[in-house]
């Protein structure tokens, strides 16, 4: 059966692992990362989708814009809820995977730089 869900369950599970996750990285780097805030989300909504990002996108680093200049990770908890086939291990894993992924990103990290480094 299909566990029900709602933004405020998945947000307390998905912060636990960005916590752990930050915590868990060397503190040079934690020092940067912690300077960038991650945003727990539903969905991307039609204004997402208006600027190209794909409905069932997982995360986003977002280097922000004239208008909101400030950087940004973005993680969309219903998608990775959806790609974790509704098992909470699976999407607490997968959560952490995609924040290091941004994390990679922030970095200057390419898709192919953070597929290589085991983050795809």
């Amino acid at each position: 059966p299909t566990q029900k869900v709602n933004l405020s369950m998945l947000s307390k599970m998905a912060q636990t692992e960005v916590d752990a996750a930050l915590r868990s990285l060397p503190v040079e780097l934690r020092a940067l990362v912690q300077r960038v805030p991650v945003f727990l989300e539903w969905r991307p909504d039609a204004e997402d989708i208006a600027h190209g990002i794909e409905p069932d996108t997982l995360g986003l680093f977002d280097e922000g814009t004239p208008e909101a200049p400030t950087p940004r990770i973005r993680l969309w908890l219903k998608n990775l809820w959806d790609f974790a086939e509704d098992d909470a291990a699976v999407f607490r894993d997968e959560v952490r995977t995609t924040l290091l992924h941004e994390i990679g990103h922030l970095l200057g990290w390419d898709e192919q730089d953070v597929e290589e480094r085991g983050l795809g």
